[in-house]
């Protein structure tokens, strides 16, 4: 997904909503940090909160807090938009290019036995599949699988992964962004900071009807019978028709 400057959402503009929902959305969304982060009324920001409900780009959250004050957290389409660049198009040649070294990269993480995770498959989709020449992002979906089947050594490399991230002086905001962030480090060493790549969950493609996608790794057979819902591109010149 890419946003251009301009681009107003649910009354907002567009990138100071991507904003909000990279630093709020995992459990944070309510009607306090509307009010902060857009200098708005506590009124308006109930009506902004409604229209993100409609738009569907927020959801309740399972578990809310004792206070009074109703909790959110983004859905597919709000984790799309905190995700969503700015930037400008990219040729064919360079998405190319940053997909082959993602795929290094990929090699790298399953060789490294530190990490809580490795990559079990990586799928391509979005306009990589479609024949422009230029395209906004290149999207990508990674399944992770844990790196031991033995619950204890498990558990030991997810907490030695969360205390690399405390000795390198990362906070955590709650519990839930503390727990799963052995999946974001290794998410984190696969983007590599890359201004292109554009990660979707991977449960988030089994509820997605029509869609085209690649596999770049993995199980072919397996990623065909998870994602009914898709149509395989065998290669890239079928994809380009």
């Amino acid at each position: 997904m890419r946003l251009d400057r301009g681009d107003r959402i649910a009354g907002l503009d567009g990138l100071q909503l991507r904003d909000y929902f990279r630093r709020f959305g995992s459990a944070y969304v309510n009607c306090a940090t509307v009010v902060k982060e857009f200098s708005v009324t506590r009124r308006k920001a109930q009506n902004i909160l409604e229209e993100l409900l409609k738009l569907d780009m927020i959801c309740l959250c399972e578990l809310q807090g004792k206070g009074e004050m109703v909790s959110y957290e983004t859905t597919m389409k709000g984790n799309a938009l905190g995700m969503a660049k700015a930037s400008r198009p990219i040729t064919r040649a360079s998405a190319e290019r940053v997909l082959r070294e993602l795929l290094g990269r990929v090699l790298a993480v399953n060789d490294r036995p530190e990490l809580a995770y490795r990559v079990e498959s990586v799928v391509v989709f979005g306009s990589y599949l479609s024949k422009v020449e230029r395209l906004n992002d290149l999207d990508i979906a990674v399944e992770l699988k844990p790196r031991r089947d033995d619950g204890a050594s498990f558990r030991s490399l997810r907490n030695e992964s969360m205390e690399r991230a405390r000795t390198s002086g990362r906070r955590f905001r709650n519990v839930v962004e503390e727990v799963g962030w052995p999946q974001i480090e290794v998410l984190s060493i696969l983007k590599n900071r890359s201004r292109t790549i554009s990660f979707c969950e991977w449960k988030s493609l089994f509820e997605m009807e029509g869609f085209r996608y690649g596999v770049v790794f993995g199980d072919k057979e397996r990623i065909v019978g998870l994602l009914k819902g898709g149509q395989l591109v065998e290669s890239e010149e079928n994809a380009r028709g």
